[in-house]
């Protein structure tokens, strides 16, 4: 629902902030990047990043949007230039997220109404994303030097910012980085075991992201 005086980028943004998990697919062909986003919607995920290292992902990512399924969103992950983030708002991305900051990538977002996420990973690498115009900025690499910890750390000085996170996380270690300050977070590699892709059970690989979605919400599976 499209609250009064809240513009449609004010609206994307508020939805994605209110689902909290994003699954990132980062696979090794187009095929099973279209299998696995169908599979993730299914088990209940509306945020769905396509990372550019995925074959063919622009084309992906045109063919995820065209489906307009309702309250999900397909962004693109990955960025690394502006000519890249152009073409995935042409075909539809409804977000961006960099693991660098970019202005030339933050620009074409912002111009297109597009959320866009670049990355910071000190203080002042945050602020100074923020102060070019992200909408949320991806804390990255997180793990690597301090974890929930180091996002707890950077909400006494930075309370106001909306962070992101994601890479080898679990659905635990999900939950951990939301108590301790983050907006959105991105699960991967663990919602898409290699053995369930190579089998093709796209339903029971479903299941699996279902029972981890349940697991990193924090609740009790009916």
């Amino acid at each position: 629902m499209t609250l009064p005086n809240m513009s449609p980028i004010e609206t994307r943004l508020r939805e994605m902030l209110a689902q909290k998990y994003v699954a990132i697919i980062r696979v090794n062909s187009g095929e099973r990047a279209v299998n696995a986003a169908d599979a993730l919607i299914s088990a209940g995920f509306k945020l769905i990043e396509v990372t550019m290292t995925v074959p063919g992902a622009v084309d992906i990512i045109k063919e995820l949007s065209a489906r307009q399924r309702d309250g999900v969103m397909i962004g693109a992950g990955t960025v690394m230039n502006a000519p890249d983030a152009r073409q995935c708002i042409e075909k539809g991305a409804q977000f961006v997220v960099s693991p660098i900051c970019e202005p030339d990538i933050i620009r074409p977002c912002r111009d297109a109404g597009v959320v866009v996420i670049p990355a910071g990973l000190t203080p002042t690498e945050i602020v100074y994303a923020w102060r070019m115009g992200a909408h949320v900025v991806k804390v990255y690499p997180a793990g690597s030097i301090g974890g929930p910890a180091y996002i707890r750390a950077l909400r006494g000085p930075l309370p106001e910012i909306p962070l992101w996170v994601s890479g080898m996380l679990t659905a635990r270690e999900a939950s951990e980085y939301l108590k301790a300050g983050v907006q959105l977070v991105g699960l991967g590699a663990e919602l898409l075991p290699a053995g369930l892709m190579d089998a093709g059970d796209w339903d029971m690989l479903s299941q699996h992201a279902h029972r981890l979605l349940v697991a990193a919400r924090g609740e009790v599976e009916a």
